[in-house]
């Protein structure tokens, strides 16, 4: 059989693989993956065949090989292996690929002792997953069907530049192959909305540039040879000089503050623009977009890359553009002053932009890491802060504190590399730009020694005020160089999130039924979270107006999913949902909003009070309706005994409301859209028994004549349900009425039999 997923496999590991005796031709799966065993970069890659498997780590090292007949370049790879071993698949069990925070890796039973086999990273997730599952089918059935793992959406997946894997799949944005220039000219509009403001920092630069130049000129040349040199001048002339120097120096200092000013309002706006920006796109994705990604990771993109952008453009761009401007006018003085001091001042300059070119590279990679490193230390703190009481409940804090301080010292010591690469290149290149001065100094001092040109001391000591001036703008180049990296990693980060498009789309062209009355229909439907794994199978009901459909089934059996299909919080793979014989993905998001509400287990009340609340379904709703609301959803009583009712604050600082309370409030919120189809996911989970008996008979009375969708575990929730449905792997096991699945002895028939004995154990039943 030929490959079935081929990533592409540089020559020099075909030849490094074939030289072991493994034929890349013959192998099944060949996939590259970017993370070594110990968990740094690296080239890592995995050949699996008919009997075995080998994983081969090392570095791929590239370097010219020659000019072809045309005058190309040739270049040359080689495949320095820092590891190689080989399985074979009998003595390998269970292999899986375990997701971590923003790694994974691939592990298995050889031999009967646990084994890491290799370590990915997000891009390479997929290539991982696909390795795990040919091997299991391997093993299984001893052959694989090449069409159970054909992707025809492959090309979807990978960067047709480069052909890897995009590291985010929703976002489908390359990182190798992103066009910084082009991300410079997207921010770039968003500062031309402050035009008028930008041109006036414009022409402070050009002023600040102008009194810069002017001063070494006053301050050598004008006081050494016109005033000190010069023995008709008297001490008013000289405290004119000095008097004219300290006016330049003040004009350029208010200048600089106004300058700074209207720049730090810039940024701040645009900073905002920004933020604006990235938190409607968020706002505008799909759930499955959250599902992967954590709060502090996504927090520390929003909040700490827009920060970058605020402080490069507030302390570094309009130093930048000032010594760019003061860089060409001194060049321009100096080169006009004298031709061949001016040459030699510049004589390193060529071979320090040589050096500058190279650390932009370094300083991108290094801020990159930096990046990640940050992302994943946030990411803890965020999950450790809201997973406290669990925490403490177990006696974690000991283990928390060492994952605390890896993932701490992790991102010290990538800010410390930073850091210390810094100090050492920068000197450096201090020093070595500053060997034109010395030539000038010599060249010069002959000069004035022997009278050369037209040079004098005053105009020596101008010239090399000049140099001096101009070497403190290159050098601040090269800082900017470092600063810069980071702001680009920012920049392409922040619009890898704005150009993100959800998964689920409102139609161009929606359909907007005159009446909505309630009627569902599945059709055929399957949909997996996570790629070749199917929550729900060619799942096919109806559930006619008015009517109530239970569903049940063991713990991710697919029941809550079914709900997240209909709200269209996520879009089916295959078949079709519809709503009045309307397919879902033709109805307005307005419209479905409108007429769906869910409560589902997992509840989540916002900051404010009770009122804010329970009104946020309807913003427009009265406070009698929310009281309504609340009585159905047997709130009411709870409430009104706090001593601000309904104004009572919750949240973080706050009144705290138990497990129960917040589902009540939760049942009501969904009660006050008063919705055509009603979908109640445990919603009594966290409830007692009498509690629960309570808002079953206000919901028994609320259920007339409204479509509703009830998924419970305990059977007795769904009593009066007119039609129930039995989910078992994603599919539908069995349906009809309580009677009819009883009788059938299916799945429903065993969770009654379970919770029969539930009872006759605790005394309750027969």
């Amino acid at each position: 059989m030929k490959n079935i997923f081929v990533d592409k496999i540089p020559s020099a590991v075909s030849q490094f693989i074939a030289s072991e005796g493994i034929s890349p031709d013959d192998a099944l799966v060949s996939l590259r993956s970017d993370l070594r065993v110990d968990g740094s970069l690296g080239d890592c890659y995995v050949f699996l065949c008919n009997e075995s498997f080998a994983v081969a780590e090392g570095i791929l090292v590239f370097s010219s090989g020659g000019k072809r007949a045309d005058g190309t370049n040739v270049r040359s790879e080689e495949f320095k292996v820092s590891r190689f071993e080989r399985f074979s698949l009998s003595d390998v069990e269970e292999p899986k690929a375990e997701q971590l925070i923003s790694t994974g890796r691939v592990v298995a039973r050889v031999n009967g002792e646990d084994k890491l086999l290799f370590n990915f990273s997000s891009a390479c997730k997929h290539g991982a997953a696909v390795f795990c599952r040919a091997v299991a089918d391997l093993k299984k059935n001893g052959e694989l069907k090449e069409a159970e793992y054909a992707d025809e959406d492959y090309e979807k997946h990978v960067c047709p530049k480069c052909g890897k894997r995009y590291p985010d799949e929703e976002l489908k944005v390359c990182p190798n192959c992103m066009d910084k220039v082009r991300l410079v000219k997207r921010l770039s509009v968003l500062f031309f909305r402050y035009w008028r403001s930008i041109a006036m920092v414009l022409f402070a630069f050009a002023m600040i540039a102008g009194l810069g130049v002017i001063t070494p000129y006053i301050s050598n040349e004008l006081l050494y040879d016109d005033v000190i040199g010069n023995p008709d001048s008297t001490a008013i002339d000289v405290l004119k000089i000095v008097l004219l120097i300290v006016g330049v120096r003040l004009a350029s200092l208010c200048v600089n503050l106004l300058s700074g000013a209207i720049s730090s309002s810039v940024a701040a706006n645009v900073t905002y623009d920004l933020k604006k920006t990235i938190f409607n796109t968020i706002s505008r994705l799909s759930l499955a977009f959250f599902t992967n990604r954590q709060t502090g990771g996504l927090m520390t993109q929003v909040n700490s890359d827009s920060l970058t952008l605020y402080w490069f453009f507030c302390d570094g761009f309009p130093y930048l553009i000032l010594n760019i401007v003061q860089l060409a006018v001194i060049m321009g003085v100096m080169l006009s002053q004298n031709l061949v001091l001016a040459l030699y001042t510049f004589i390193t300059v060529p071979l320090f932009f040589l050096g500058f070119k190279f650390l932009f590279n370094v300083f991108d990679k290094l801020h990159a890491k930096r990046y990640s490193k940050r992302r994943s230390f946030n990411s803890l703190i965020s999950d450790v802060l809201n997973g406290m009481r669990v925490v403490k409940s177990f006696s974690r804090e000991d283990e928390e504190l060492r994952r605390f301080d890896k993932r701490s010292r992790d991102s010290a010591e990538a800010t410390n590399e930073i850091q210390t690469f810094s100090a050492r290149v920068f000197p450096f290149l201090g020093y070595l730009l500053r060997i034109g001065s010395y030539v000038v100094w010599a060249v010069g001092g002959w000069q004035v020694m022997n009278a050369v040109g037209d040079m004098s001391y005053g105009r020596l000591m101008s010239f090399i005020a000049y140099f001096a001036l101009i070497y403190g703008p290159i050098e601040q180049l090269a800082d900017v160089s470092n600063w810069w990296s980071e702001t680009l990693n920012a920049i392409q980060r922040l619009f890898e999130i704005s150009d993100a498009q959800p998964d689920v789309r409102e139609s161009e062209s929606p359909i907007v039924p005159e009446q909505a009355k309630g009627e569902v229909e599945f059709r055929n439907v399957s949909f997996s979270y996570v790629e070749n794994r199917k929550v729900i199978d060619d799942v096919s009901f109806s559930i006619k107006a008015g009517k109530t459909l239970g569903i049940v089934g063991q713990t991710g059996a697919g029941k809550s999913t079914l709900a997240n299909l209909l709200t269209r919080l996520y879009d089916v793979n295959e078949g079709a949902v519809f709503i009045d014989g309307v397919n879902i993905k033709d109805l307005p998001f307005e419209y479905l909003r409108d007429n769906i509400a869910i409560v589902s287990q997992e509840t989540y009340l916002f900051r404010g009070s009770i009122l804010e609340n329970i009104r946020y379904a309807k913003p427009d709703a009265t406070k009698e309706e929310v009281i309504a609301a609340a009585k159905t959803a047997s709130a009411h009583d709870f409430i009104v005994k706090y001593p601000d009712g309904y104004d009572t604050e919750i949240g973080f600082g706050k009144k705290e409301l138990s497990g129960g309370e917040k589902q009540r409030v939760s049942i009501a919120r969904a009660l006050l859209r008063n919705p055509k189809i009603l979908i109640l996911d445990e919603a009594t989970a966290a409830m007692d028994t009498q509690t629960e008996r309570n808002i079953q008979a206000a919901l028994d009375r609320l259920t007339e004549n409204r479509t509703t969708v009830i998924i419970a575990h305990r059977l007795s929730t769904l009593r009066n349900a007119d039609n129930l449905i039995a989910i078992e792997n994603g599919k539908v096991a069995e349906s009809g009425t309580a009677t009819e699945l009883l009788k059938q002895k299916g799945v429903y028939y065993k969770l009654y039999k379970l919770q029969a004995e539930a009872l006759k154990t605790v005394g309750i039943g027969e």
